[in-house]
């Protein structure tokens, strides 16, 4: 019997994919990964918020309001009551919108606006770090002020409650309320966040106006300090690039406005790094897309800068506010920690290359990765650049270190008293050590200071081997100064960085030739 073969295609055999039937659950512990998981570091709460506040201050630009009065931001703590406050003068909200915006999640309507925040969460941070959330605005015309309150306490209790069957809605329900104000006392256009009684966290990070100011500096969309010297040429270049002014932001601590982290110079345990100037670029890829615009310091690259100066390495901002940290590109170095060792930062302004939720970093896209083949060039660029430098700072050091060995040597050399093979050793010596100058010379550029010494260096032990030329003359006496005599005590000074406290070693061994050499 013939066997009949027929395939079988399992595909046909199944049922089409049908749409999912059950109502999608979404549980109350969302608001907990929400509020406390989403961020390590306490002092994101405040990036969230400055962020929220630029993006009102930017819809006021293009509404053309009065961005008055100033600053735009402002950030208050009260360390009696253990209450922050931040506050702007954007557009603020309207009393329709109010509350379905701020209890809403992940329903951002700045999603396609071109503005930074844009997933409706970040303004749930701050639930995670006080006992009571407090959001309040207005906008202009309206004569009421609008509040919402986080009872933080009793949504702790909830979430910790194994019993508490309640819905995210029912829990919201439960521990916001939300209340019309007199417009009295208030501005008549802004948006605040209100955050009493902070807890204490990492030293009290949340209430340490210097920790804050400089985090700010860091993450915030604020402008460059007045006395730094290239501010105003690179604010210029990124406004014609389309970066966004940036804000005024005052952290009432006494020390007036934020201003960015960049400086003139830092101080460190390698020395003062002084910026030279700062190179502009615009970063697109092989299409001739433009994926991000920036600027790099140029300066000596002596070591890492120090962390204190929160000026190391190669930033990232999105919307004018930092993505990530100073590590964030230190895998396209050739060396890791040659990323702490640069200064500058690449705003990106390509649409598809987006942060992620943290904005501890962005997105996994193709054009993400392509941005980071262009920024690995520049990263490779930088990593030779400093290999360079660090190249010629040996090659300096070394010719520094021989015209002080020439120096030594040559005070030796010149002193009568000693042993005349001893002095002759020591010139040689001398001699050799600026023949090392000299080579250092070839391929670096000496201080003319140092080439200078050398050069009176050069003279006086042309001078002195000169004079033991003339005594070498037939019929003088040359005892002491044959070749084993010569060997024996360049072994015995070279043994020793300390060339005077060979010489009676010398002198004794001299002695003891001299001694054996018939009379």
């Amino acid at each position: 019997m013939n066997e009949i073969s027929v395939p079988i295609v399992m595909s046909a055999l199944a049922r089409p994919p049908e749409r999912l039937h059950e109502d999608i659950v979404v549980g109350k512990d969302i608001i907990e990964l929400l509020a406390g998981a989403m961020y390590a570091d306490p002092l994101t709460v405040y990036r969230e918020y400055i962020q929220n506040a630029a993006d009102s201050i930017e819809e006021a630009r293009r509404q053309g309001l009065p961005l008055e009065p100033t600053p735009q931001v402002s950030v208050h703590l009260d360390h009696a009551e253990r209450c922050v406050k931040i506050r702007d003068h954007g557009t603020g909200i309207s009393a329709a919108d109010f509350e379905p915006r701020l209890t809403s999640f992940g329903a951002s309507q700045k999603r396609g606006a071109g503005l930074r925040g844009f997933r409706g969460v970040g303004r749930l941070s701050g639930l995670g770090y006080c006992q009571e959330l407090i959001f309040r605005s207005r906008q202009e015309g309206s004569a009421k002020v609008r509040e919402l309150r986080w009872d933080n306490r009793v949504l702790r209790e909830r979430l910790r409650d194994a019993n508490y069957k309640g819905s995210l809605n029912d829990l919201v329900k439960e521990v916001a309320t939300v209340t019309t104000l007199s417009g009295t006392g208030f501005p008549p256009r802004f948006f605040e966040v209100e955050m009493r009684k902070v807890v204490r966290i990492k030293n009290d990070l949340l209430m340490n106006e210097e920790e804050i100011r400089r985090y700010l500096s860091e993450v915030a969309p604020v402008p460059f300090a007045p006395d730094f010297t290239f501010g105003p040429r690179l604010r210029t270049w990124l406004a014609e690039q389309g970066i966004a002014q940036p804000i005024e932001l005052e952290l009432h601590d006494g020390n007036g406005l934020v201003y960015h982290r960049a400086r003139n110079e830092v101080v460190s345990k390698a020395g003062v790094t002084t910026f030279h100037d700062a190179e502009c670029m615009a970063l697109r890829n092989s299409a001739g897309e433009l994926l991000a615009v920036g600027w790099v310091l140029d300066h000596d690259f002596i070591g890492a800068l120090p962390g204190s100066s929160r000026l190391a390495g190669i930033r990232l901002r999105v919307g004018d506010i930092q993505v990530g940290g100073d590590q964030i590109l230190a895998h396209l170095f050739t060396e890791s920690r040659f990323a702490l060792w640069a200064a500058g930062e690449f705003h990106v302004t390509h649409p598809r290359i987006v942060p992620n939720g943290r904005r501890d970093d962005f997105e996994h896209s193709a054009t993400y990765g392509e941005l980071l083949d262009v920024l690995r060039v520049q990263a490779k660029t930088l990593s030779q650049t400093i290999r360079d430098k660090s190249e010629d700072r040996r090659r300096k050091r070394r010719a520094r270190l021989a015209v002080a060995s020439a120096q030594s040597w040559l005070t030796v050399a010149k002193e009568k008293s000693t042993h005349p093979t001893i002095r002759l050793v020591a010139s040689a010596q001398a001699d050799a050590q600026i023949a090392l100058v000299d080579k250092e010379a070839v391929r670096v550029v000496l201080a003319p200071e140092l080439l200078k010494e050398v050069a009176l260096l050069r003279g006086s032990v042309k001078k002195i081997k000169t004079n033991f030329a003339e005594q070498a003359r037939p019929g003088r006496p040359t005892l002491g100064r044959s070749k084993a005599a010569i060997a024996a005590v360049t072994a015995i000074l070279s043994s020793t960085s300390q060339v005077s406290k060979a010489l009676p070693l010398a002198e004794r061994v001299l002695q003891a030739m001299e001694a054996t050499v018939p009379k």
